[in-house]
């Protein structure tokens, strides 16, 4: 539990700290377009529609572990087809694939269905808790959380906001928090 409220207090400064230095840098950047890495981490804000393309870039070039957390997983949209087959087609390479799904959302079982049948480690989340999570972890260095879920709806029809931190100390801190929801916890 203390691990969480950390790992949740880490998040949030640092994109809170994001936020404050390109606002006091009046970095400006079009709804939709990727922004500049800002700090020391590495944190690259992805709204709206620029998540999608830099999710799939990160996860095409794993190369050692790829764990998501996921309250939402839809396969109606052909980009969030294309991350089930990078998660296939990586858990095939030998790579340590792992996915969470909350458990209370049918349509999930599909999602979780396709993965298990290719062999993907997928399992549902503990019904003691809902995962709301929107957490992708790559190689124990990236991670990317936010609002948005893999769905035709947050490709295409919402605002969404997350950001990717390129740290191995963040990362790390999720891998934890992604672990013990792993484990049931």
């Amino acid at each position: 539990m203390r691990e969480n409220r950390a790992a949740l207090l880490m998040v949030a400064v640092i994109a809170f700290t994001a936020g404050y230095a390109a606002a006091s840098l009046q970095l400006r950047c079009p709804v939709g377009q990727p922004q500049a890495l800002v700090g020391e981490a590495g944190i690259r804000v992805l709204n709206d529609r620029s998540y999608y393309p830099v999710l799939i870039s990160v996860l095409s070039s794993a190369n050692k572990s790829i764990h998501i957390s996921m309250f939402s997983y839809k396969n109606d949209h052909e980009v969030i087809e294309r991350i089930t087959e990078i998660l296939i087609a990586k858990s095939r390479q030998g790579l340590d694939v792992k996915v969470v799904l909350e458990n209370s959302i049918d349509y999930n079982e599909l999602a979780y269905r396709r993965l298990r049948d290719a062999g993907v480690p997928v399992r549902f989340d503990s019904r003691a808790l809902t995962t709301h999570t929107k957490l992708v972890i790559v190689d124990g260095k990236i991670v990317f959380v936010g609002s948005h879920n893999f769905s035709y709806s947050a490709m295409e029809r919402n605002h969404e906001a997350s950001v990717m931190i390129t740290d191995p100390k963040v990362a790390s801190i999720e891998e934890s928090y992604f672990e013990n929801i792993w484990r049931g916890g």
